[in-house]
């Protein structure tokens, strides 16, 4: 399962567009090891989402520019204060809102409408989906070291993030479309 991982690096790597990941049915297994491993980082979501945001823009500093609130500022000098944390708890919010529509009887639709919205909103900004899947190799790493994530365990949250981003992906391509991009 460490191939999730280095498969996801190769891609961002190469340069070339990342491919949509294909929306699985996740299983009840997998459910349960989301939900129960969730809980581990949303135990203190200020500091989680603070600690992936920071890893995200020091592996990959040119995004930084990319927010307006934090472009100017070192990053060094971004810990800690409201803004980041502000920022960083939001990406906590989206996933813990996803985490507990996960086996309800309309969670897929919840999830779904969330995800299209952040994809709404960081395609307006031009976000691409490089960046998307750099901050999707830092959260899986993350995760995995936090919660020692055996390779079920990250197959599940590999899966869950193919949900996340094929919803994404196909946002930022009818962004495209729209746009007359290809």
């Amino acid at each position: 399962m460490g191939n999730v991982v280095t498969n996801v690096q190769e891609i961002i790597a190469s340069n070339k567009e990342p491919p949509t990941p294909e929306l699985k049915q996740l299983t009840e297994r997998q459910i349960e090891i989301i939900k129960s491993t969730w809980a581990i980082p949303y135990s203190k979501p200020l500091d989680s989402g603070e600690i992936i945001l920071y890893t995200y823009l020091e592996r990959f500093p040119m995004n930084q520019q990319k927010f307006a609130a934090f472009r100017n500022t070192p990053i060094i000098m971004l810990k800690g204060t409201p803004g980041f944390r502000s920022h960083a708890h939001k990406i906590m919010k989206i996933f813990a809102t996803a985490i507990d529509a996960l086996g309800t009887e309309n969670g897929l639709q919840v999830i779904l409408g969330v995800v299209t919205e952040i994809g709404k909103y960081h395609r307006r900004r031009g976000i691409e989906k490089k960046s998307f899947n750099q901050l999707r190799s830092v959260i899986l790493d993350i995760l995995s070291d936090v919660c020692k994530l055996d390779d079920e365990g990250k197959k599940a949250w590999n899966d869950l993030m193919d949900v996340v981003y094929h919803v994404i992906f196909n946002v930022l391509d009818e962004g495209k479309k729209i746009n007359g991009k290809k």
